[in-house]
């Protein structure tokens, strides 16, 4: 039952995390990294960030993957497409090549499970937490540089 519920809920997250890519939203330039480093907080608190008894491959494992997550978070953010509205807010909203980033991501995490399931490392919730932090600072830092660099508005006072 458990491991039910927690296929469920990673089933829940991928999908209101693909809903959001493709909804646009309020890009928040003043604070990228508040959110994943809350995220990277809460995966090495839990624990089974390296399996005690795969030490070494465990962390060569996490390595990559985090490697691989900040590259596919500045391909995620490189891809979405950022505006400025009259207003002066900035928005960010998913494209297609952002979808195929995010499939990419997944196949990813995917491949570094079953390696270290074919090799007896046993993966955890920690690990996959501290990977999506990875993924989310570089996807939000680059989406707050995009933001920067956007033409601020010119008001015309008739």
């Amino acid at each position: 039952m458990h491991d039910l519920l927690n296929g469920l809920l990673i089933a829940a997250v991928v999908v209101l995390v693909i809903y959001r890519r493709f909804a646009p939203r309020r890009v928040a330039a003043e604070r990228p990294y508040v959110l994943p480093v809350i995220l990277a907080v809460v995966g090495f608190g839990q624990g089974h960030v390296i399996d005690p008894h795969h030490q070494v491959l465990a962390t060569v494992l996490l390595a990559g993957e985090i490697v691989a997550a900040l590259a596919l978070g500045c391909g995620l953010g490189a891809t979405m497409r950022v505006w400025r509205e009259r207003d002066g807010s900035v928005w960010s909203r998913g494209t297609w090549a952002t979808f195929g980033v995010f499939l990419a991501s997944i196949a990813v995490r995917g491949g570094a499970v079953a390696f270290g399931y074919t090799a007896g490392v046993k993966a955890g919730t920690g690990d996959i937490l501290v990977s999506v932090a990875a993924w989310m600072l570089t996807q939000n830092l680059i989406l707050a540089w995009r933001a920067r660099t956007l033409p601020v508005p010119v008001s015309v006072d008739a």
